[in-house]
Order: structure tokens, then sequence, then C-alpha cells
């Protein structure tokens, strides 16, 4: 619990100190490279991704290298059809914006959190796992009206570290499409 009031003290910090780059936005994760699972079923998992950036750790600088927190829905998807499952969780990461105008960037990101799953596979326990993202993108700026398109793809692994068995994880490709706005 403590190390619980820690964290949610150092994000509230952090965000009082940032304000004037903060953005807010909403991701659509389309998978495009899915594990096949040993019974013969593929993972396709489309992500529903809210995104929040607290804090430009490089602010002032050319480029941007932001702390974001993106909670995420999940609807699972099996190929041949059985039932549809679902995810849930939240990861935080940092994302590097290489800035090559001040409209248009190349985005670099890492992420992990906690997450959920719904479904036992050969692969996976069901229960408490963990999800760790490594994301390549770009992002468009509108104008001047403070909103960014964002073009991005990633891969996603998601496993609970060994804390049950079977835990081999499962891997994904995503592309995601998406918009943020300032806040």
């Amino acid at each position: 619990m403590r190390i619980l009031s820690f964290a949610i003290s150092i994000l509230f910090s952090t965000t009082l100190l940032s304000q004037s780059e903060q953005s807010v936005g909403i991701h659509l994760g389309i998978p495009i490279v899915n594990e096949k699972l040993s019974d013969g079923h593929q993972y396709k998992p489309f992500q529903l991704l809210f995104y929040y950036n607290f804090t430009n750790l490089l602010k002032g600088k050319k480029d941007d290298l932001f702390i974001y927190l993106e909670p995420q829905l999940v609807w699972v998807h099996f190929s041949p059809d059985r039932k549809k499952e679902f995810e849930f969780g939240a990861n935080l990461g940092l994302e590097y914006r290489l800035n090559f105008s001040e409209k248009t960037a190349l985005i670099g990101a890492i992420g992990s959190g906690p997450h959920y799953i719904s479904v036992e596979t050969p692969q996976q326990v069901k229960g408490f796992i963990f999800s760790d993202n490594f994301t390549l993108g770009i992002k468009q700026s509108l104008g001047n009206s403070g909103t960014d398109l964002h073009l991005r793809t990633r891969f996603r692994h998601i496993s609970n570290a060994n804390l049950k068995k079977p835990n081999r994880g499962i891997d994904s490709w995503f592309l995601i499409l998406g918009a943020t706005k300032d806040l």
C-alpha cells in the first residue's frame, strides 16, 4: 500500500509541474500478426487504448520524452471461432518524440503494466498478467488545433512472470490509429 501511495504522489507532483504539455487521446489497436496457439487457434486482440501523458522530461529541448499512462480494454477474437474473451489493464511508459518540425514527430515508446485476461490458453493461464509493449510510429498535428493524429505499430508480449503455469506468453503485432488533444 505504501508503494501505491508513493506512486500516486509522484504522479500528481509531476502532473502539477507540466501543465502546458499534457494531452489525452484514444487509439484503436488492430491486430496484424497474431500468435497461433498450440491448440490451433489464433489469439487476435483488438485494443481500445486511452492515452494520457503527464510530464515531459525534456521540457524546453528540441525533442520530447513523455511519461504516459495507457488504460486498455481489449476484446479477444479467436480464429477459428470460439467464445469471445477480454483483457483489461493499464500500462505506464516512456514515449520519445523525435520532432522533425512543429507538426511532425517520429515516436518510439516502451511500456508495461498489470492486466487481466479472461481466457486460459495452452500458452497462458487466465488471470493476472503483465503487458509489455514496444511501439514505433508517427504523429502529425492538425494545424494549430491542438489535435494530433497518430499512426503506430506495436509489438506486445503478455505473460505473468512465472507466477502460475502455463506461462509461455502470447505475442501480437498491432497497427494503431488514434488522436490526441492537448489540454
